[in-house]
């Protein structure tokens, strides 16, 4: 939805409330022309009615064709959520629910989190009522991005707050732990810096794949994003709802930030001289106005995940002796793909890359995925001298392992529309397979795959639109045996593709279930190892790359990965086809 577009309530408040209230949702969808004003309508009509049947087919339409839009757009839809929970009687903070649950945004997650514990009504006159709400979701693993809403709490900067959210720390994963010490609000609260020290001290100076730095970082970034120099001590209003001006002044019972650095500094001193070299901790005591007392060449080059993308990655910012993960996105340096591959979903394409990039005269394999919205690269552990086939695969292994054991996609975890070995080389080809063999993908469905292969060919456009149109047959006649009405997301499916030949006039092939076996393995390699279809493929993976934002707002668009980046980069690092 573009600056120029309005929600429907803003020129029809009247028959906005008449389509949130009614019970036909084919008369919503069809009443409704934007996505956002669907979102809208859906999400306030649950935080009015809080009826639980509405919970299924809320979550199926936020999964589908909510998450298909932009988070800018997302987050739009929740301002204006934000605004009918505050300012109405009738809509409750269960409209923010789906948000907190369903989205992996940290910025919209992180906001619905603090809204609903500051906004929702108490539960038996417990002020921490609302916080235990969100904290037995992330118990029970059923939030997308459980960090932000871990971070949300963490930075409300309540002490009763964080001393409920001491048990889960240690429960979570890297991924989880950047997005949690990323939700600093530019205040500091003792109650949160505290809780990082604690969490620190428990860690002993211990690296632990990662965790001591990603929450030091969290401690610097506490002090680096502050806006004032003082350090808040009270205690939150739980609902801040009705709270007054001076309610909240007296919450915050304020001290001088030179006074709470005199009285943490022992402490920040003592985890510096308990972390082996090279140390983090030196980085943090800067941040915070205090001298470090470590000698530089034992002071450890800071992976802030968290860092501001920057298109130069400089050597030292990459530290070796373990496998880093880097969110920013470059296009920079020298070196050379090794393999590529890719998913050729008209929604979202995707690009991955197995490559080598040179720092000062040696080479670090990486794994980088590319998506129009940004990716993230992965170096192997070290350096080399000499690049050489079994060193490829041994890297490539590593990257690999290090991804799943962190939740995380691993190399190859579906079978990929597309594959190309360097310059047709038979040994980078004979290394993709083996990886193949060795990722999620060897379990996907290769009787469907081979199906539509043999069907389609390289007609990637029309293999996509059948496989969506027979996803949808499927979806909606499931819907049917039940005897239910059809999903929102079924109803988008419709309306987003229905016009479009390749799925209106879809020809979906038969198939069997069939595990991965070696002759299939043979003909799937023969059609993705030819020229022709490595060619069209390319041209198909810019094509749903350039053109799927055009669903987009203008302000979203603005933040695609442009695809001449991307033919930068394969060009720069060298990728060809075979001869």
């Amino acid at each position: 939805m573009s600056d120029e577009q309005k929600f429907l309530f803003q020129s029809d408040l009247n028959r906005f409330w008449e389509i949130v209230t009614n019970d036909d949702s084919k008369a919503r969808f069809a009443a409704l022309e934007t996505l956002d004003d669907l979102l809208l309508v859906e999400v306030i009509r649950y935080g009015v009615f809080n009826n639980q049947e509405m919970i299924g087919p809320l979550i199926s339409f936020y999964r589908g064709p909510v998450m298909q839009m932009s988070k800018d757009r997302r987050y739009s839809v929740y301002g204006h959520v934000a605004g009918f929970v505050e300012h109405t009687s009738i809509v409750s903070v269960n409209a923010f629910l789906p948000f907190i649950a369903e989205d992996d945004s940290l910025a919209i997650v992180a906001r619905a989190v603090i809204d609903y514990v500051s906004l929702g009504l108490l539960t038996d006159n417990d002020p921490m009522s609302r916080v235990k709400d969100i904290i037995g979701m992330i118990e029970r693993s059923s939030l997308k991005n459980e960090g932000a809403a871990f971070g949300a709490l963490l930075h409300i900067g309540d002490k009763r707050v964080c001393d409920l959210l001491i048990p889960l720390r240690d429960s979570l994963d890297r991924d989880a732990m950047h997005n949690a010490v990323n939700c600093s609000t530019g205040f500091i609260h003792s109650a949160t810096a505290d809780f990082y020290l604690d969490w620190l001290e428990g860690m002993e100076g211990s690296d632990q794949d990662g965790a001591f730095g990603t929450v030091a970082s969290g401690l610097a970034l506490l002090k680096k994003r502050s806006q004032i120099d003082q350090v808040c001590t009270g205690y939150r209003p739980f609902p801040t709802r009705g709270a007054t001006p001076e309610e909240w002044k007296a919450s915050q019972k304020p001290i001088s930030l030179a006074e709470y650095v005199q009285h943490i500094s022992r402490r920040m001193y003592a985890l510096e001289r308990a972390e082996p070299p090279p140390r983090i901790m030196p980085h943090v005591l800067t941040e915070w106005g205090l001298k470090p007392l470590t000698d530089a060449a034992e002071t450890a080059v800071l992976d802030d995940r968290a860092a501001t993308p920057t298109a130069y990655l400089r050597p030292e910012s990459i530290p070796g002796g373990r496998i880093v993960d880097v969110r920013s996105e470059w296009w920079d340096g020298e070196g050379q793909i090794f393999v590529a591959w890719g998913i050729l979903n008209p929604n979202g394409p995707t690009l991955y890359v197995l490559g080598s990039r040179e720092f000062d005269g040696k080479h670090r394999t990486f794994m980088r995925w590319l998506h129009m919205f940004g990716g993230c690269t992965t170096y192997a552990t070290e350096p080399i001298s000499i690049i050489t086939y079994q060193g490829i695969y041994e890297d490539a292994a590593s990257i690999h392992e290090h991804l799943v054991q962190n939740h995380e996609h691993g190399l190859f975890h579906v079978i990929p529309s597309f594959v190309i070995a360097n310059g047709g080389d038979e040994t980078l080809a004979d290394i993709a397979k083996r990886l193949i063999a060795a990722g999620a993908a060897a379990s996907d469905n290769w009787g469907r795959r081979m199906a539509y292969i043999r069907k389609f060919g390289s007609s990637f456009f029309a293999q996509a639109g059948a496989e969506i149109r027979e996803a949808y047959e499927s979806m909606l006649a499931e819907a049917r045996s039940k005897g239910e009405e059809p999903s929102e997301f079924l109803k988008w499916t419709e309306w987003r593709y229905g016009h479009i030949p390749d799925f209106r006039d879809a020809n979906i092939p038969a198939w069997t279930e069939t595990s991965l076996t070696r002759e299939l393995f043979e003909e799937w390699w023969r059609f993705v190892s030819q020229r022709e279809y490595q060619v069209q493929a390319l041209l198909a993976l810019k094509g749903m790359w350039e053109g799927a934002p055009k669903v987009l707002s203008d302000e979203a668009r603005a933040k695609v990965v442009p695809w001449d980046a991307v033919i930068r980069f394969i060009d720069g690092y060298g990728l060809s086809l075979p001869k």
